[in-house]
């Protein structure tokens, strides 16, 4: 499995903030600038964690999300202030792949339970600040470092898997910011302790800081801020620190124009002048201003109806904004729909998804859309299915029980097997990050017709499909020894079990493809 290489962006009002163990805050940039050059970079994904929102219950971190999706094509993590379902489902209809919680988690660990159920598991982040509080021992805080909660951290950890967390990102506040290394002693422990991926954050001052801690714990991925934000280091040198040492690590072009200051020794007092130059404009738009656009204005360009080359399904639980986008991105007038009557105004139809196979479906048949699907895909009109969206192609799944589908295509959605019937150090479960898919067949009418394969494309899931009819399969992919299903296409239905407007040039080629077959 690949490592992640992840940059992450602490958030403060409309600012990306920097400071040592989480307190000294000073003004990076903005939130969207920087997450574009991480982008150009080549981070695998993004982390945005707004660092005051329980404290002052701010909602300007959905606008930050809202903004990634423009132009961002890779995955991202949104958390801080998640307090109830609501905010979990606002951040990932805005385009967030995945939600951390942490405070909220602390006082009401059934959220996690419950979030895990509508969302599914591969959605819902756990996020433990931990401080060491004796040897060997962290304690959970909260409240960006500043409040104790009593939790051992490796036992939370363990109690948050068995919730249903899918993914722990473990932030060691006492080498935040320090640049002298992670903690890879508690690294160690918590990844030990749980078998879903732990994403570790902290400390990285060199990218052979992050070598070293991928070499001496079984980590899945590293978050990365300070040597980014300062640009001492870019993405390329820890990639190619990793690739040095054959660690695998998913291949990427840099497209950025700013140059890194490689190694360059830095003191307080400059990053106080930046700071201060930042907060009156010098550096870009000051820090105390907001981008304001005419609200009613931007709904209408967010939300867009009417007569449409596509037109993505809108049941509540997907992220309609990131697919609504990538599209545009292509050229293509796309429209949100979620009624019936709409569903006459487009050419296609997009069904994207991410959570529990069973709420996808309990949403769809709340909407009154599963027989208006069935019947405009019978009369011919072209469909794709993402992710959650290509399972509910399928007759059933066994995800949470027996739950059915919308059977335009014979087969099945199984589990993967268990992380203790595997016996494999990287074998982690739900299966997140990046994996190549190999065409099983071509011609010049599939999703993968000008597409290299093998090809790096992200996923995040726990659950596959099982087509009855082999032949329908386009690509496979492979996790854990186990060869599943990645793309299908059945004359005018067609899936991708990952996410192609989170997988970068590749997915966007995929898109793009689709529309071809379309004939939009």
């Amino acid at each position: 499995m690949k490592k992640r290489i992840i940059a992450r962006l602490d958030i403060k009002g409309p600012n990306v903030i920097k400071g040592i163990q989480l307190e000294c805050l000073r003004v990076m940039g903005k939130p969207d600038d920087l997450a574009q050059e991480y982008y150009q970079q080549g981070a695998d994904e993004l982390i945005y964690l707004d660092t005051v929102a329980s404290l002052y219950r701010r909602d300007n971190l959905l606008n930050i999300v809202k903004q990634a999706s423009e132009n961002i094509f890779i995955p991202f993590i949104a958390g801080g202030g998640v307090r109830n379902i609501n905010d979990i489902r606002s951040l990932l209809s805005a385009g967030a792949e995945k939600v951390a919680v942490n405070t909220a988690a602390t006082k009401n660990p059934e959220l996690i339970r419950q979030a895990a159920k509508i969302f599914g598991s591969q959605c819902i982040v756990l996020s433990i600040e931990a401080k060491q509080v004796a040897p060997g021992r962290w304690e959970a805080y909260v409240d960006n470092g500043r409040q104790r909660t009593g939790l051992d951290v490796i036992k939370w950890a363990k109690q948050g898997e068995k919730l249903g967390a899918g993914e722990i990102l473990l932030t060691a506040v006492d080498r935040d910011g320090m640049e002298n290394g992670l903690d890879n002693e508690l690294i160690k422990k918590v990844t030990e302790a749980v078998s879903i991926p732990v994403i570790a954050s902290g400390g990285a001052g060199s990218p052979q800081d992050v070598v070293e801690c991928v070499k001496k714990t079984n980590v899945d991925a590293v978050a990365v801020g300070s040597i980014l934000h300062y640009r001492k280091f870019g993405m390329a040198d820890i990639k190619s620190e990793l690739k040095k040492e054959k660690i695998a690590v998913r291949q990427t072009v840099n497209f950025s124009t700013k140059q890194n200051k490689t190694g360059q020794k830095y003191d307080i007092k400059n990053y106080n002048k930046y700071t201060m130059r930042h907060l009156t404009g010098v550096t870009g738009l000051a820090a105390n201003k907001i981008r304001t656009e005419d609200a009613p204005a931007r709904f209408k360009e967010e939300y867009p109806k009417g007569s449409a080359d596509l037109g993505v399904i809108d049941y509540k639980i997907n992220n309609v904004r990131s697919v609504l986008r990538a599209f545009q991105k292509l050229g293509k007038k796309v429209a949100i729909v979620e009624t019936p009557e709409e569903f006459d105004e487009v050419k296609t139809l997009v069904l994207p998804g991410v959570g529990a196979f069973g709420e996808g479906m309990k949403a769809l048949k709340k909407a009154g859309l599963i027989e208006s699907i069935k019947r405009q895909v019978m009369r011919g009109k072209p469909i794709l299915g993402l992710c959650l969206g290509m399972q509910m192609l399928f007759f059933e799944s066994e995800e949470f029980g027996r739950n059915k589908g919308l059977d335009l295509i014979e087969g099945n959605v199984v589990s993967f097997k268990p992380v203790n019937k595997i016996k494999l150090p990287d074998y982690k479960l739900p299966h997140i990050g990046w994996t190549k898919i190999s065409a099983v067949r071509r011609n010049k009418t599939t999703l993968l017709s000008g597409i290299k394969t093998p090809a790096d494309v992200y996923f995040v899931h726990s659950f596959f499909s099982q087509p009855k009819d082999r032949s329908i399969i386009l690509a496979n992919a492979e996790y854990g020894g186990q060869k599943f299903c990645a793309v299908v296409q059945k004359e005018n239905i067609m899936g991708t079990q990952f996410h192609p407007e989170k997988s970068g040039e590749v997915g966007l080629n995929i898109l793009k493809q689709f529309c071809k077959i379309a004939k939009i």
